[in-house]
C-alpha cells in the first residue's frame, strides 16, 4: 500500500471535521493577511520553493527542530522565491498554524502542501493564510480536480497541481491548471530519481509553470532540469538536513558557489567597509558584539545590514550571556553566530536551539581533538585560530592537523590568525579549509579596512 493510500482515511476524516465546523462558521481569513501572488513569484525561471518540515516519513531518521520563522527568514534573505510548509502534523511535524508566523517573518508567498481531497480542507488553508495549495492528481479524479481548482479560484489562490506520470499529467491539462509540479519521488518506494521527472517536465505544454519536487540535491541538479523546462524548483530535504540551510539555499540558487575557498571579512564597523568587503568578493561579513577594539556599535551594525540585505552576517560573540546572544541574532537578522569564548558544548546546543543559526566555534589548533569536535554537535563549523604575537605559538603544521580532524569527522573548517594578502594562499594550501577569515590584515588603522588590501585577500584566496 502507498503512502498516499494509506494516509487518504486519516484525511477523510479530517475533512469530515472541517465540514462540521464550517456549517455552523463560515471559514474567515484575518484581513491583515491579503493573498500574496505566488504564481508570479515562482514563474520566470530559476525560482527556489523552499520547504519547511520537522520531520518526513520518507527519512525517519531526519529531524529538524529551527522555528519555522526563523527558517523563514533566513530563506528569504539568501534568495528563495517562496515558502512552502507541509501541514501535516501527525506525519510532518508542520500544520496550519505555522502559516501564521511565516507571514510575520517573511514577505514571500505561502503554499500549505496536503494531501487535499476535500474543498473543506482548502477553505481551512485559505483562512490559516496561505497563499497557495498543493493538489495531488493521483489522489483526485476529474471531478474532484475540477471542483477544487474553482474554489481556489474563488478564493484567489493559485493552485500547484503534482503530478507522477502521464496520466497525472493529462488530468491537470485537462482541468485548466497552470502550475503543475512534477515529482522525481517514487511513490511506492519513496525513492527519487531525476530522470522521472526529466521524462515528463517535455510534455508540459506552453504556457504552464513547471514545478520539479524532490531530490534536487546540487546546483547542477537544478541546471539539469532548467534545461529540461523547469521554471521552479521545491527543495525540502537538501535544505533541511544541512546544517546551515541558508547557505544551501544560496547554493542552490547560483548565489555562492558550492565549490572553492570562501572568504569571511570580520571586525567590519561601519557600512561602507562591509560594501567594500561584498564588492570585492567576500562571501561573508563579520561583525564583533564582543568587547574589542573593532567591536561595532549598534546603530552601525543596523546599518550595515541595512546595506546588505541579502549578504551572510555573522555575529561574533565571546562568553557572553545565551540570551544577549539570542537577542542580537534576532534584531539584526545575523546568518550565522561566531563564538571566540570557551562556551561549553551545552550552550552551543542550548543557543542553537534557540536561535536556529548555523554556529561557528572557534578553536586554538592544540585545541582540536576527534573528542571535542564530537562534544560540539552543534557546531556548524569550527574555526581554527592560529594564535598571534610569538614563534613557539602553533603554525601551519598544527592548524593542518587540526584541520584535518575537523574535516574528517563532516565539519566545515574556517583558517583564521594573522592572515593577509601575502600568507592567505600559503595557509590555504597547507589547511585546505572551507573560508578563510581575515580582520587586521586588510586594515590601514584599527577597525578601518584598506580597499587594496580587501581586494588583494580576496583576490590571492581564488587565486
Amino acid at each position: 500500500m502507498s503512502f498516499l493510500e494509506k494516509i487518504r482515511p486519516f484525511k477523510e476524516a479530517e475533512a469530515e471535521v472541517l465540514r462540521a465546523r464550517y456549517r455552523v462558521t463560515q471559514p474567515r481569513r484575518p484581513e491583515p493577511w491579503p493573498v500574496r501572488d505566488f504564481a508570479g513569484a515562482v514563474s520566470g525561471g530559476g525560482k527556489l520553493i523552499a520547504e519547511i518540515k520537522f520531520k518526513s516519513p520518507s527519512h525517519p531518521e531526519f529531524r529538524q527542530d529551527i522555528a519555522p520563522a526563523t527558517l523563514a527568514a533566513v530563506y528569504q534573505r539568501h534568495g528563495a522565491a517562496a515558502l512552502s510548509i507541509v501541514t501535516d502534523r501527525a506525519n510532518f511535524g508542520t500544520s496550519l498554524d505555522d502559516i501564521a508566523s511565516l507571514r510575520e517573518a517573511s514577505d514571500l508567498p505561502v503554499i500549505a502542501k496536503d494531501f487535499i481531497i476535500d474543498p473543506a480542507q482548502v477553505r481551512a488553508a485559505w483562512e490559516a493564510g496561505a497563499d497557495a495549495i498543493l493538489l495531488i492528481a493521483r489522489m483526485l479524479d476529474t471531478t474532484m480536480i475540477d471542483h477544487l481548482l474553482e474554489v481556489t479560484r474563488k478564493l484567489g489562490l493559485a493552485t500547484l497541481v503534482e503530478c507522477h506520470d502521464q496520466a497525472d499529467l493529462a488530468m491537470a491539462q485537462n482541468a485548466g491548471a497552470d502550475l503543475v509540479g512534477v515529482n522525481n519521488r517514487n511513490l511506492a518506494t519513496l525513492t527519487t530519481d531525476l530522470r522521472h521527472g526529466g521524462a515528463l517536465l517535455p510534455l508540459i505544454p506552453p504556457g504552464v509553470t513547471r514545478v520539479s519536487e524532490s531530490g534536487l540535491n546540487s546546483r547542477s541538479d537544478i541546471l539539469t532540469m532548467t534545461d529540461l523546462g523547469a521554471d521552479a524548483f521545491l527543495v525540502g530535504h537538501a535544505l533541511l538536513l544541512s546544517r546551515d540551510p541558508g547557505r544551501k539555499v544560496a547554493e542552490l540558487c547560483g548565489r555562492l558557489p558550492e565549490t572553492g575557498i570562501r572568504v569571511k571579512v570580520c571586525g567590519i564597523t561601519n557600512p561602507a567597509d562591509a560594501i567594500l568587503a561584498s564588492q570585492s568578493g567576500a562571501d561573508m561579513v563579520g561583525v564583533i558584539f564582543a568587547n574589542s577594539p573593532r567591536r561595532a556599535e549598534p546603530d552601525r551594525i543596523g546599518e550595515i545590514r541595512a546595506a546588505l540585505p541579502m549578504t551572510r552576517l555573522c555575529g561574533v560573540f565571546m562568553d557572553q550571556d545565551l540570551e544577549e546572544v539570542a537577542d542580537a541574532a534576532a534584531r539584526f537578522e545575523l546568518d550565522m553566530v561566531q563564538l571566540h569564548g570557551s562556551e561549553s558544548p551545552g550552550y552551543c546546543r542550548e543557543l542553537s536551539a534557540k536561535v536556529g543559526l548555523p554556529l561557528i566555534k572557534v578553536l586554538r589548533p592544540d585545541e582540536v581533538t576527534v573528542e571535542k569536535v564530537n562534544d560540539y554537535e552543534a557546531a556548524a563549523y569550527f574555526m581554527v585560530d592560529l594564535p598571534k604575537g610569538t614563534r613557539s605559538q602553533p603554525g601551519p603544521a598544527e592548524a593542518a592537523r587540526a584541520a584535518r580532524i575537523i574535516s574528517d569527522r563532516g565539519r566545515d573548517v574556517f583558517l583564521a590568525g594573522a592572515l593577509t594578502p601575502d600568507n592567505v594562499a600559503a595557509g590555504i594550501r597547507t589547511a585546505a579549509p572551507y573560508a578563510v577569515d581575515v580582520a587586521s590584515g586588510v586594515e590601514k588603522s584599527q577597525g578601518v579596512k584598506d580597499p587594496d588590501l580587501v581586494q588583494a585577500f580576496c583576490k590571492e584566496t581564488r587565486t
